[in-house]
């Protein structure tokens, strides 16, 4: 499963260069498994469960940025992640939760179409 949800963003990523050149995307890499010396680390630098998986820093006449949860089909989003994206969404944040590249670029369009 986490080799086609790596697919999947990596996909997605590609499209999004692709399609909106210049404009800023990253991924924010929470959830991989790490020894105890570098997952310690990481903690202490602010690495926070339930951070979504991608970030869109863009504002639109709604929101301040995007943050997108890529996921595989039968997987949902962990309790952490639902509450990290209800938070976000609180302060001004659009969130969403994508199953295939082509929720993907959905999501994205319709958060793009309403850039100012």
């Amino acid at each position: 499963m986490k080799e086609q949800e790596h697919q999947l963003q990596v996909s997605c990523i590609k499209w999004f260069r692709l399609q909106y050149r210049g404009r800023l995307i990253y991924a924010i890499p929470n959830g991989s498994k790490r020894n105890i010396v570098t997952a310690t680390k990481l903690k202490a630098e602010g690495v926070t469960k339930g951070i979504p998986d991608i970030h869109i820093p863009i504002a639109n006449r709604f929101y301040h940025g995007l943050y997108i949860e890529m996921k595989v089909k039968p997987n949902s989003p962990t309790t952490s992640q639902k509450e990290m994206m209800n938070q976000l969404h609180t302060n001004g944040y659009k969130c969403s939760v994508c199953y295939s590249l082509e929720d993907f670029m959905s999501v994205v369009n319709e958060y793009m179409h309403c850039l100012e």
